[in-house]
């Protein structure tokens, strides 16, 4: 039985091997472990910031980041999905639905309006798979600037 609750400090090894493999998906080198897990540690101290996991007896075989915010277009606090993963051998089994809509539960809680999430323009399994659950289409542009060239 799955079970869908936010991540711990112990559960970093396990997170740390699902945003390997969803960055592999997309074509992404992964950060070294050590700066990734550092960065993890953070966000599990973060309060605008919680990692679901999916929860197999002890296994992890999904998560998702969300990021909370508040929005002025809709005058509320919002909820952001970021790093929807659910491992490779356990696609298609309803785990990814589980976590969305375990998610959309907590956003709820917490007084969100909104919940969104962005997916790469090739990505059409992502896309069929956020239609199926209800949410919304919206077209845009992104537009983005790496700032590690000019950290030192």
């Amino acid at each position: 039985m799955i079970t869908y609750r936010p991540a711990t400090a112990s559960d970093t090894p396990q997170v740390l091997e699902l945003l390997e493999e969803l960055m592999r998906y997309h074509g992404v080198v992964p950060p070294e472990p050590e700066r990734l897990g550092t960065r993890i540690a953070t966000i599990l101290e973060t309060p605008g910031h919680l990692l679901l996991v999916a929860d197999d007896c002890g296994r992890l075989v999904g998560m998702c980041a969300l990021i909370f915010s508040q929005s002025t277009w809709s005058a509320s606090p919002v909820c952001e999905l970021q790093d929807v993963v659910v491992t490779e051998t356990r696609r298609r089994s309803q785990i990814g639905r589980g976590l969305v809509q375990a998610a959309e539960g907590i956003a709820k809680e917490r007084g969100c309006a909104r919940l969104f999430l962005l997916a790469e323009y090739w990505n059409l399994g992502a896309h069929a798979f956020y239609r199926s659950l209800g949410l919304a289409e919206k077209i845009c542009v992104y537009f983005e600037r790496d700032l590690r060239a000019s950290l030192p």
